[in-house]
């Protein structure tokens, strides 16, 4: 089977959406006031905390800094900043159970999101299917490699919160780096985008083969997801779920767009379908399930593919619009020298918002 891309626009170009005029822009006066936003931010290093309010300020946001306080203080900081609509609690990883708990407190249930990040010299375990329980937890960003990537995913989260898209595929990779796109209706398409894949890793990029069939697998977990856990009829009812395996051919509109990109150091693959249903709810039991050993060969899947795809990757992106779509994006670190951890280290990292986050206008993805 030709396995078919098209090259995707460059990344820094503008499409315009449904709501873009392409003429003269709206006056200043008739806009709506913006969102009063602030953020907390809990870091003992007083440089990196310093670092990480510049990037929160420079996404709009009002920062304030602690080395470290209690829930009941920071409720009260929160409250007394009124004219503040909505607040994100950026934590080390120390200091993971102040955030949980001011996540938690009923009052401030629907106005505090948090993310929480690794810091250099901390290496105790992580429980990451229970942080992802945590009302309002928007990710968990791991400390890996020497470069910005913390930032980068902290600064795309908070621009979020502002009604903007998560991260596309290429601000991924490094500026001029190329990305393709194809549609996915069969099982053969599957296999063939795997089998793409796994050549580009072994023949042009010379990574290892352990390596690209693990890279693999996750192409194959995200579509066959995309293909067959996403798609519902009218009434609301899974289409294909009930057998991974049965051979379909999915409508045009149902088709699953995958898309997949590499700057020579890393690879990112994505998967795109228009259901929205994907809830963090299916990773918090893929992790439990893979944790136990549970293993469901019944209907074709391993019943921990979510897991499995998380534990390969340096970064798992989930971005939902219930009901309209769900777009997975995967990053590969190609010089990775180790095998990848078990996942209990924060050397990788999560954005799963809650599909239940309200977020203002998005630009329309082209």
């Amino acid at each position: 089977m030709t396995f078919a891309v098209t090259k995707v626009m460059g990344y820094g170009t503008m499409a315009q959406g449904p709501h873009s005029s392409g003429g003269a822009t709206t006056p200043q006066s008739d806009r709506a006031p913006r969102e009063r936003l602030g953020a907390l931010i809990l870091e003992k290093n007083r440089p990196i905390g310093k670092r990480l309010a510049r990037v929160l300020v420079s996404a709009g946001f009002a920062v304030k800094t602690f080395e470290t306080e209690s829930a009941e203080a920071l409720s009260a900081t929160i409250a007394a900043e009124s004219g503040v609509s909505s607040w994100l609690v950026v934590a080390e990883q120390a200091a993971a159970g102040v955030m949980c708990a001011l996540l938690s407190r009923p009052e401030l249930s629907g106005r505090a999101r948090g993310v929480l990040y690794a810091s250099p010299g901390v290496t105790e375990d992580v429980d990451v299917a229970t942080l992802c329980e945590v009302p309002g937890l928007l990710g968990i960003l791991g400390l890996r490699g020497t470069g910005r990537d913390q930032e980068l995913e902290l600064l795309c989260i908070a621009n979020h919160l502002r009604g903007q898209p998560l991260m596309p595929l290429q601000a991924m990779l490094l500026w001029g780096a190329s990305a393709y796109s194809t549609h996915v209706s069969s099982v053969n398409g599957r296999d063939a985008a795997e089998a793409r894949i796994v050549k580009l890793c072994t023949d042009q990029l010379n990574v290892s083969s352990r390596l690209a069939n693990s890279i693999g697998e996750v192409v194959h977990e995200l579509l066959t997801n995309a293909m067959y856990g996403a798609p519902v009829d009218g009434q609301g009812r899974a289409i294909y779920a009930h057998d991974r395996t049965a051979p379909i051919q999915l409508q045009n509109d149902d088709r699953a767009v995958f898309r997949y990109g590499t700057d020579g150091m890393r690879l990112v693959v994505e998967t795109i379908d228009r259901f929205g249903r994907l809830q963090r709810g299916d990773l918090v039991r893929s992790l439990r399930r893979a944790a136990l050993g549970q293993v469901n060969r019944s209907q074709g899947g391993a019943g921990i593919g979510l897991s499995m795809v998380y534990r390969t990757a340096s970064l798992l992106q989930v971005d939902v619009e219930p009901g309209a779509r769900t777009r997975v994006s995967v990053v590969f670190e190609l010089d990775a020298t180790k095998p990848p951890s078990d996942g209990t280290k924060l050397t990788r990292s999560l954005i799963f918002p809650e599909s239940q986050t309200p977020i203002g206008r998005r630009e329309t993805e082209r």
